[in-house]
């Protein structure tokens, strides 16, 4: 039994120590380079941005059928929310009025039934959230129960 701790002891002292030589390489390397340009930074952050846009694009698209006339009249909107939603980040009050802003300026630009179109979509896709929510909760509630460890 002493043994056995004795051999655990020592193989976790052997790997934290070789993973802290490993983190202080690496942040040694890290200093050694010159730090990154706050435009590559942005860069990255501008083409997830512009990935969003053209995502929630394309599946308004998809969801209601839009038009090329609506369409050209679309993109500002979506440019603009996820713009104003990043520049906003955690302030709950502010994204939810750019929600409401949001909702309001692409329903003026949509014919009645591409509003229940786009209405229909929503309340599915809130029912599948319920439903994966509900499912969630159920497993925790209900954990298989786990082996017995036995040394």
């Amino acid at each position: 039994m002493n043994f056995k701790f004795l051999l655990r002891a020592v193989s976790t002292m052997l790997l934290c120590t070789t993973t802290s030589a490993i983190l202080v390489a690496a942040k040694a390397a890290d200093a050694a380079s010159p730090a990154a340009s706050p435009a590559a930074a942005t860069a990255v952050t501008g083409a997830k941005a512009d990935a969003i846009k053209k995502a929630r694009l394309t599946l308004l698209k998809n969801q209601v059928g839009l038009t090329a006339d609506q369409e050209a009249k679309a993109k500002p909107i979506i440019d603009k929310y996820v713009d104003d939603r990043a520049a906003a980040k955690g302030d709950k009050a502010k994204l939810v009025d750019l929600k409401n802003k949001y909702d309001s300026d692409i329903n003026a630009i949509l014919t009645p039934e591409q509003q229940n179109k786009l209405n229909a979509a929503k309340a599915a896709r809130a029912e599948k959230l319920k439903a994966a929510r509900a499912a969630k909760a159920a497993s925790k509630a209900s954990p298989a129960a786990s082996p017995a460890k036995s040394n």
